[in-house]
């Protein structure tokens, strides 16, 4: 098998993995009632730990393979520890927690193999990647949302499988023995003024877009009364929507970055307006079938703004994931501290919360055509 098969093969069974229990996490932590601070710090783990973490990593000239090995070892370890202590609130938080603080670590060693190997075409090759590993997730969130559909905390069978899979995709990957190959370190200095524009308009964007994230899985448990099943749908309706529109957003991207920036962010607001008015989970499906447009751009063009406008990208990539982890600490918990303030989850304000983010998401991206 090639070396790039083999990257594909990682990529795929990789997000398997994650799909096995990342699109459930939230809900189940509040279908057993996580406290309102703990549902903002589970709702934006996956972002404030993970670019965190990646932050943190990019400050040493790592070798992307050996990052990718500890870091995934160190995620199967917690999924183990998250399992064992689903019902304890606090231990659930902070196993996953280790988690994604650990995948962040990953991604960004996943990010500078990508680099790489995407160089000659940005935009397509990128896209390409996100396909093959948007592919791995579908069969895993089905399996978990059949698993999960009368027992939320059946999830620990999702995270001791996911355990399993991550520690043996990494064995394969490292016995790949790629390495990175970035030449000489630019010196340190400014990141640029484009740049420092880009991180500033998407840490506005960022505290909006995480707004939403704790009113979700609230949303889905008393607004909508949801199942796990019904969950898992939403997910592969979102994952195959990415798949359908994902090479053609690549090609997009390439030639329209400036306007990829913008659409990417604005029909963001749709999902929470979505969540905000619909009467009945079937308009919520249809609705996510457009997802893929602006999840495809996003899952594309910022990084591949971010490496094309760098010197450095090692520290480009770094500080954007430092950007973007402080504007969803920020945005999640801002939302989680109203709730908590309100101190219940009555329908009418977890929607006009929705609405009021949705219209606040299109504001924020109105600065990336400026």
């Amino acid at each position: 098998m090639s070396v790039l098969r083999r990257l594909y093969l990682y990529s795929a069974l990789q997000n398997f993995a994650n799909s096995l229990y990342s699109p459930f996490v939230s809900f189940v932590a509040a279908s057993t009632g996580v406290p309102p601070l703990l549902l903002g710090v589970v709702s934006s783990a996956g972002t404030v730990f993970n670019n965190i973490s990646a932050f943190l990593a990019s400050f040493r000239r790592w070798r992307p393979l050996k990052l990718i090995l500890f870091a995934n070892a160190a995620s199967a370890v917690a999924l183990v520890l998250m399992a064992a202590f689903a019902e304890v609130h606090a231990a659930y938080t902070a196993m996953y927690a280790v988690v994604t603080a650990s995948l962040g670590i990953s991604g960004y060693g996943w990010s500078l193999i990508m680099e790489q190997y995407s160089r000659e075409r940005r935009g397509i090759s990128l896209a390409e990647f996100s396909f093959y590993s948007t592919l791995g997730g579908l069969v895993a969130t089905l399996i978990t949302g059949f698993l999960i559909r009368d027992d939320p905390l059946a999830i620990r069978l999702a995270l001791y499988a996911a355990a399993a899979l991550t520690a043996a995709n990494t064995a394969q990957l490292y016995k790949l023995g790629i390495d990175y190959s970035e030449g000489p370190r630019a010196p340190r200095g400014g990141v640029g003024r484009r740049l420092l524009k880009f991180y500033a308009e998407n840490f506005v964007f960022m505290v909006t877009w995480s707004f939403a994230w704790p009113l979700f899985p609230l949303a889905q448990v008393y607004v909508f009364h949801m199942t796990g099943l019904q969950v898992a749908i939403v997910q592969i309706i979102t994952v195959a929507s990415n798949l359908a529109f994902q090479r053609a957003m690549g090609r997009f991207v390439d030639r329209h970055m400036r306007l990829s920036l913008f659409l990417g962010r604005a029909t963001f607001m749709i999902w929470p307006l979505v969540y905000g008015v619909a009467t009945n989970v079937y308009q919520i499906y249809a609705a996510y079938l457009f997802y893929g447009f602006g999840g495809s751009i996003s899952n594309i063009a910022y990084f591949a703004y971010v490496v094309d406008n760098a010197e450095d990208r090692r520290r480009a990539i770094g500080y954007f994931n430092l950007v973007n982890a402080l504007g969803a600490a920020a945005g999640a918990e801002l939302s989680s501290a109203v709730l908590a303030y309100m101190g219940n989850y009555n329908e009418e304000l977890i929607r006009r919360m929705l609405v009021g983010t949705a219209f606040a998401r299109l504001g924020s991206s109105l600065l990336f055509l400026l």
